[in-house]
């Protein structure tokens, strides 16, 4: 292969603007001796028509080197920055080496680069974002058990550390949908190490692998041999076993393989002249090493004390302090609409999804999974907004209840003296258009004028949106919201619809010869009331 062809080896993609930051880490690293796995890049800027021949030439290098499938990662122009990581923003898929899948993964991680979610961040994070997109595609790795190592580094040694591990792949544990092992030191002084909570192994399959219905029996490899786990269930590339017994309670990652990941972690700093290290590593029964990705980290390693149990129903409930700092504000539960400025923010993990969760600065962040490595607790550092991970109990907490987080005792209470929930409601959305971000399937009789549908790029194209809006029998004006980052629409999107400019919002397609605009969009709380508005009397001229 030469520069010239697509896709690049990895030796080839150094240039930042075609590769993005995760694969022009990897490529230093490489050069630097470190062991990366074998990988291809589709540069940033490719046009669409060219990726089914991309595809075909992935596949035909993956025939030898992918015998669990692939997966196609993100490298975006401005991820994994010193500053700034957009971690968890952007989309890595597992596919099964076949053609029309991988194309459809590849095309699933380039359209997460145009994601709310990123394009929030980057407003408060980044100036002059780039929205541009590569694609690294490396075979499908299946380890005994992977994590991540966050390290400040000093003298070419790591003189304070966190390491999180778990059986099987990382995704869970960076996600923060488990908990893994942790392993925690200052130069010679190593805390007591804390233990997993997994019920789960997540591993890329083989084809047969694939088809083995939930309760059959498969082999999972681990460093001490291999152990019979029972199906959980399969899809996308990947199957889900069941922990088995035998495996609960026994320590995760070795005395040996710690020290050699902290090796590891201190070398790659060095290759990318950073002080500061993110990696994520895997570890295969052989016992053999890989570092999938490593960027900087872009927030010192806070002292994060260990986390020890629930806490009293007086007092509260206890997590893992992920991001220091004391907020106080309603609890709301991340769901489909924006939630309130200034609200505590309880969810599962931060992901594409939780755009109005960025946009409106929360008080505080409270995961109910995860770890202080975890992408939500990385995001959360990075805005500087008290964060507590690993709180289940928060999951049953009523919406509006007043919540104190601590982000340095990891520690969540109910405020005594406040009213658990608004006593007075706000106006209702009557004569309102109300914006939503996916289409209801049934209209509510609320006295709304219309509903609103926020496009979302990586949920589907403009065209198919207004399809569905088409086949809509329910009575009820549908118009849908375009954001400026998402660019300008096309005048023949729909000739039944006029394009209205929102300056400084974007641009509204509604339909041509129905009753006007809305005065005001609003913005809907779980108890139906509104939570935000802004009027319309700055709407520009149709097209």
């Amino acid at each position: 292969m030469t520069a010239n062809h697509v896709p690049l080896t990895l030796h080839q993609a150094d240039d930042p603007e075609k590769a993005g930051g995760k694969v022009c880490a990897l490529t230093r690293l490489h050069r630097a001796g470190l062991p990366v796995p074998d990988s291809l890049v589709i540069p940033a800027g490719i046009a669409d028509e060219k990726l089914p021949e991309a595809a075909a030439v992935i596949l035909r290098w993956a025939e030898t080197r992918a015998p669990h499938g692939l997966i196609a990662r993100s490298s975006a122009i401005n991820e994994d920055g010193r500053h700034h990581s957009f971690a968890g923003l952007y989309l890595s898929r597992f596919t099964p080496a076949h053609h029309p899948l991988l194309l459809t993964a590849l095309h699933a991680v380039r359209a997460s680069a145009r994601s709310a979610t990123a394009a929030a961040y980057a407003r408060q994070r980044v100036a002059g974002y780039n929205p541009r997109m590569a694609v690294l595609v490396q075979p499908a790795l299946r380890p005994a058990l992977s994590g991540v190592v966050a390290a400040e580094v000093a003298g070419g040694e790591c003189t304070t550390w966190r390491i999180e591990a778990v059986r099987g792949l990382a995704e869970p544990l960076v996600s923060g949908k488990q908990r893994g092992e942790v392993h925690c030191g200052s130069g010679d002084d190593r805390q007591p190490v804390i233990a997993a909570d997994q019920q789960t192994v997540l591993l890329p399959a083989t084809p047969m692998e694939l088809l083995a219905p939930p309760g059959e029996w498969l082999v999972l490899d681990t460093l001490t041999g291999p152990v019979p786990a029972k199906v959980r269930s399969s899809g996308q590339g990947l199957v889900t076993l069941h922990l088995p017994h035998e495996l609960t309670g026994i320590a995760v990652l070795p005395a040996d393989h710690r020290a050699a990941l902290l090796q590891y972690a201190a070398r790659a700093a060095a290759a990318l002249g950073v002080e500061r290290v993110d990696v994520e590593w895997t570890i295969s029964s052989s016992g053999t090493i890989t570092i999938v990705q490593a960027r900087p980290l872009t927030v010192p390693l806070a002292a994060l004390a260990p986390c020890s149990g629930p806490a009293g129903p007086e007092d509260g409930w206890r997590g893992h302090p992920a991001v220091a700092g004391v907020a106080v504000g309603p609890a709301v539960h991340l769901a489909d609409d924006a939630p309130p400025r200034g609200s505590v923010v309880i969810c599962e993990a931060l992901g594409p999804e939780a755009a109005g969760a960025l946009l409106n600065s929360p008080a505080a962040i409270v995961a109910t999974s995860g770890g202080p490595l975890s992408h939500t607790a990385i995001l959360a550092r990075e805005l500087g907004t008290p964060c507590v991970t690993n709180v289940r109990e928060v999951q049953s907490v009523a919406p509006g209840t007043m919540l104190r987080v601590d982000g340095s005792e990891g520690t969540v209470r109910p405020t005594a003296g406040l009213p658990a929930q608004r006593t007075a409601p706000l106006p209702s959305p009557a004569s309102s258009g109300v914006v939503t971000t996916r289409l209801p399937a049934t209209i509510p009789h609320d006295g709304r004028s219309a509903t609103i549908v926020l496009h979302d790029p990586h949920a589907g194209s403009v065209t198919d949106l207004l399809t569905q809006i088409r086949a809509k029998t329910a009575p009820g004006t549908i118009g849908v919201l375009l954001l400026n980052e998402h660019g300008r629409p096309p005048t023949d999107t729909a000739p039944e619809f006029d394009t209205v400019d929102l300056p400084g919002i974007g641009w509204l397609l509604w339909p041509a010869g129905s009753s006007p605009v809305p005065e005001r969009l609003v913005v809907l709380g779980p108890d139906g009331t509104v939570i935000h508005q802004r009027g319309t009397a700055w709407a520009g001229g149709t097209r």
